[in-house]
């Protein structure tokens, strides 16, 4: 009778975290799938980083450039029309910086977003852990009284047995 009822009280246990067990699982596969989109999502920041450490040195490479016309527009002051060949091309230079600037300033709040949406999934997440922890101590206080009430049926059922 003891070993019945112990058997009928793991089954009733068993069934009973058998979806909390499911649940779990579901999460976890839920949490890689995350983990995977946060290291794309690192991946691509990296990514970005690259070009913009490129650009910085295309910048670089152009303000060098820069500084090149301005010499010679000191050495040939007396050549107006050469003068006026550098100056175009000294605005064409500041067209290209200007772009430069503009795509790095768009990768910025591309970037910033990605950051932002990564910090609010890392948020869902935690959130989402702090649910599971209140429903797994739920679960361990439901399993503690049917532990308790199991003990004290067993000890009723030796007194029973003692009194027959």
């Amino acid at each position: 009778m003891n070993t019945e009822l112990k058997a009928m009280l793991e089954t009733v246990i068993q069934e009973a975290l058998q979806p909390i067990r499911e649940d779990i699982q579901v999460m976890k596969g839920d949490i890689q799938v995350m983990k995977g989109d946060i290291q794309s999502m690192k991946e691509d920041i990296q990514s970005m980083k690259d070009d913009i450490k490129s650009l910085k040195k295309d910048v670089e490479i152009l303000k060098s450039d820069v500084c090149t016309l301005k010499n010679d527009v000191e050495t040939l002051k007396s050549d107006v029309g050469t003068l006026k060949s550098d100056i175009e091309t000294l605005k064409s230079g500041q067209a290209e910086l200007n772009d430069i600037v503009r795509v790095i300033r768009d990768r910025q709040d591309e970037t910033d977003a990605k950051l932002e949406s990564m910090h609010m999934d890392l948020h869902k997440v935690i959130g989402e852990t702090a649910a599971l922890k209140q429903g797994q101590e739920r679960q361990d206080k439901i399993l503690e009284s049917l532990a308790l009430r199991s003990l004290e049926q067993e000890t009723e059922l030796r007194h029973l047995k003692r009194s027959v």
